[in-house]
């Protein structure tokens, strides 16, 4: 049986928990053959059973893994391009039959197409704090409002929620937070070995 790579598993579990994992062994352990959504349910049912022999799927009458779980698990694959499909119509009943696959061969270009994102994300963030300057009321504790410069002016600089004065806030300490967690994406290494 062929083990999903660590960082891909952790992938899988981000995005549809224990079951995406589950999942994923299947579409890894079936390249060979065409399954559909009820062979994946079924071949997990028996290979955690195999494991656990005294686990039951069923309880009080509710199943435990339920194919619509599959289903779903396999879309969320799909979207997030770990897994392809073809549908086929079945003649004799007019459903559709879906044949899944995994794209795991494609998971380091996720990665890095995830990783330029969300660099670019920050990068963004981190220009809009240099290039503003904010304020704060001071006074509403329990509020996390942060008005720009323009906003603060057209509130006469003061709060909108009690009429405090607003304050300039120092944004250093998130400025270089944010080139830090820049600088960490930079040089993250996300090449998949093995």
């Amino acid at each position: 049986m062929k083990e999903l790579n660590p960082l891909l598993r952790s992938f899988l579990y981000i995005i549809g928990g224990d079951i995406a994992i589950e999942v994923g062994i299947e579409l890894l352990n079936s390249e060979e053959e065409d399954i559909t959504d009820e062979g994946i349910t079924e071949n997990i049912k028996a290979r955690l059973k195999g494991e656990n022999p005294d686990m039951s799927f069923e309880d009080n009458t509710e199943e435990f893994l339920k194919l619509n779980t599959v289903r779903k698990t396999l879309y969320k694959l799909y979207s997030g391009k770990l897994a392809q499909f073809r549908r086929i119509r079945d003649k004799s009943t007019g459903w559709f039959i879906y044949y899944w696959w995994h794209e795991f061969d494609l998971f380091e270009e996720i990665l890095m197409e995830k990783r330029r994102l969300m660099e670019s994300k920050l990068r963004d963030r981190l220009k809009f704090e240099e290039n503003n300057y904010f304020f704060v009321c001071k006074d509403c504790q329990d509020s996390n409002n942060k008005f720009n410069f323009d906003r603060a002016f057209e509130l006469n600089f003061r709060c909108p929620d009690c009429g405090g004065q607003l304050e300039a806030q120092d944004n250093k300490d998130l400025i270089h937070f944010l080139k830090k967690k820049i600088v960490l994406i930079e040089n993250l290494d996300l090449s998949i070995s093995s």
